[in-house]
């Protein structure tokens, strides 16, 4: 399986249906409400951006379109507790468009997110590092979870 979309532009269209469909539904207002959108942004950009680093450091391919051209398998960091911190940092992010436009249907678009990314993505990247990596790689998807 192939990965198709890349990530972030999967991410942006969520939030676009979050935002469209706070147009359409009745909105929930609560108490700092937009703090709590920020604390999610924060904590996306927490586990999202030192990965960027990471990658760096380590000199692989970054390229989500391409997952069989990396070089090395990074477990620092939040890798250490999620195989995929860029992925949460995404989610974390549409979780705060989420609050932010207040809208339930969100938690729909959310959902849907998690699948997407899930099978359009994360899949065919562990099979990608599988092929490259091996037992390598067996062994750190027994002992990191695939989100949180």
């Amino acid at each position: 399986m192939k990965t198709k979309i890349p990530p972030p532009i999967l991410a942006l269209v969520m939030i676009g249906l979050i935002y469209l469909s706070s147009l359409f539904v009745e909105q929930i207002t609560f108490n700092y409400q937009g703090s709590l959108s920020v604390l999610f942004i924060i904590l996306g950009a927490a586990c999202a951006l030192p990965s960027f680093k990471l990658f760096a450091k380590f000199k692989t391919t970054i390229t989500p379109l391409k997952p069989s051209d990396a070089t090395a398998l990074v477990t620092e960091g939040m890798y250490r507790y999620s195989r995929n911190p860029m992925y949460l940092g995404l989610l974390l992010w549409t979780i705060a468009s989420t609050i932010w436009f207040g809208t339930w249907f969100g938690i729909i678009i959310n959902i849907v997110f998690i699948f997407l990314i899930n099978f359009l993505q994360i899949i065919p990247e562990e099979e990608a590092l599988l092929e490259i990596f091996g037992e390598e790689y067996e062994e750190y998807k027994k002992n990191v979870r695939r989100w949180i």
